[in-house]
């Protein structure tokens, strides 16, 4: 068996999903994983699927009809995991006035501070005091094993403070995190 990760993109409609499950069902294969989403009128996804090794080929080929539908799909073999195994998890929630580089700030911290991103989501439609627009940016942050979530966290929240955005850790999850 072999895994690929399919990424896949183009005009939001009714049956998007269906028509890429479709294709993986045909041959034989097993969806896994997938993060969709549809943002601004796109429709936009990564998927993990499982297809026998003799059946690769067939199954990549078919999903270039998918074109003929307005969906563009790339697929990659799944290699050695990229992930730190055993890396403790913390998710937070920054919320602030929204503005250009905010996402920059948050992700350069946190690059300085070693840590991965496993998970970004953003928001920058909610309503404000006056005319401003708020922000709202989830995370889910792959802390490295040995490191010191306290610290990390610390900075984080300085970086925060710094730049008047609001902090919440919403879980911590791994070996350090309370029961």
């Amino acid at each position: 068996m072999i895994e690929l990760v399919l990424t896949i993109i183009g005009r939001d409609r009714a049956g998007v999903v269906s028509s890429l499950a479709d294709v993986v069902q045909f041959h034989d294969g097993n969806w896994k994983r997938s993060e969709l989403a549809e943002i601004a009128g796109t429709f936009a996804g990564v998927v993990v699927v499982e297809v026998g090794d003799d059946r690769v080929d067939e199954l990549l080929t078919n999903l270039l009809v998918l074109r003929e539908q307005g969906l563009h799909v790339t697929a990659q073999q799944v290699e050695e995991p990229t992930a730190t195994p055993g890396a403790d998890e913390v998710r937070l929630r920054l919320t602030g006035d929204d503005r250009p580089g905010v996402v920059h700030e948050i992700s350069s911290a946190l690059t300085a501070l070693g840590v991965s991103i496993s998970r970004l989501g953003t928001v920058t439609d909610l309503p404000g005091e006056g005319d401003t627009r708020r922000f709202e940016i989830t995370v889910r942050l792959a802390v490295p094993v040995g490191a010191d979530i306290d610290a990390v966290l610390d900075a984080i929240g300085s970086v925060a403070e710094s730049s008047g955005i609001a902090l919440v850790v919403d879980d911590l999850t791994g070996d350090d995190a309370p029961d």
